[in-house]
Parts: C-alpha cells; structure tokens; sequence
C-alpha cells in the first residue's frame, strides 16, 4: 500500500510538470472564420478563477461550457482536476478519460499526461476508465462536436426547404451561407473520421446516414 502510495504522488508530481499554460483557445474549429470572442472570454474567465484557488467554480466552467465545445485545454484541466481533487473529489479514472479525449489531436503536452495516467491504471480501472472514456467521446469528441453543429445546420437548412422566391436578399445570403458552412463541415468530417464516401452537399446527404457512420466509428476502436 505505502509503495502505491508514493507511486501516485509521484504521478502527481510528473503531471504538474506536464502542466503548462497551453494555447487555450483549441475548441474545436471546421471553418477559418476567427475565434469566437465570446468564447475567448470564458476561457479567460475561467483560468483567472483557477489561478485565484476558485476551484469548483472553474471546474463547472471547464465541465459545461468549454468541454462540450471541444476545448481540448479544459478537457485536459478537467483530467488534471481531477487527479489532484481541485473542484471536485480524486479520481484517477474520471482523471485519465478526460486526458484520453483532451489528447485526441495529437498534442505533446496532452498525451504524455494521458500517458502518464493511463499507464498507472490497474486492470479494474483501465476497464471503467474504457467505458467512461467511450461515453465520453459519444459526447465531447471532435467527431461527435462535428456531428451536431452539422445537425443545427441541417435543422436551419431544413425550415427553409421550400422556395426561397419570396425571401428578401438578406435571408437567401443567410441561408447561402449556412449552406457552406455545412458543406465545410461535411468535407471536414468526411476527412476527420475517414468516410471517402460520405455525400459533402448538404441538398443530398441523409443525416441518419451521417450519425449512423459516426456512432459506428466512435465504437469501432478504442484509441488511446
């Protein structure tokens, strides 16, 4: 026990010097449009309240208004939150499946934390951290963020189905570029989760089709 001991602090230890100020603004971007500024100041927010020690506070934020953007930053300050117990109780499972998305993209500093992590697991809380990291990437994935914002594109696209003959020039160059965006985010995704075949013009694709090949793929493999 005293040796398991001593192995988790130095766990912490390691993963306070992987713990750098990393670029923040990392929420996940489909189009080259600029950050959204009211996203910037949450984030700004939200690190002023982990630097003056308003823990809870922060971690609320990082859960429930960054994390679901993609902010791989705040899904990576969520794993190591709750590896040290700041805003919320110690759980080095919960603590591993959060660095597990937060290193999706590939980013050093992300994976060698989930590294670190992951790989002081024992068998019975490398099975719950598989299942709370697949529940996860249901949710907070890039693949499963693309999925809605291409879904809130369709429903506006949709409740202007019918003819656009008597829409001013405003509404049509509204709905002209939801239509892009769309398209974007279709070519981004087909990209992303490697569906060559997957249809890119939003008058054509059939959104069922679209959940149904990210669902499969998300379940498919178990990344690290």
């Amino acid at each position: 026990m005293k040796l398991l001991k001593i192995k988790y602090l130095s766990l912490v230890m390691l993963l306070a010097v992987v713990w750098t100020p990393v670029q923040t603004a990392n929420a996940l971007d489909v189009t080259p449009a600029k950050p959204d500024p009211h996203i910037a100041k949450i984030q700004r927010k939200v690190d002023q309240l982990y630097e003056r020690g308003s823990y809870e506070r922060a971690y609320f934020i990082y859960r429930n208004e960054l994390a679901p953007l993609g902010d791989k930053y705040a899904q990576y300050m969520l794993g190591f939150m709750n590896l040290n117990g700041k805003g919320t109780d110690k759980d080095r499972v919960a603590a591993s499946a959060w660095l597990r998305l937060a290193a999706e993209r590939g980013t050093p500093q992300f994976v060698m934390a989930r590294d670190l992590v992951v790989g002081a697991l024992n068998p019975d809380e490398l099975d719950l951290s598989n299942k709370m990291y697949k529940e996860f990437r249901h949710e907070f994935s890039d693949l499963a963020i693309l999925l809605a914002s291409i879904k809130l594109d369709h429903e506006e696209l949709t409740r202007n189905k019918g003819s656009l003959l008597n829409q001013s020039a405003q509404r049509i160059d509204y709905y002209n570029a939801v239509h892009r965006k769309m398209e974007d985010r279709l070519t981004t995704l087909s990209e992303l989760g490697d569906f060559p075949d997957l249809i890119t013009d939003p008058g054509r694709v059939n959104m069922e089709d679209v959940e149904r090949m990210v669902h499969a793929r998300i379940d498919e493999t178990l990344p690290n």
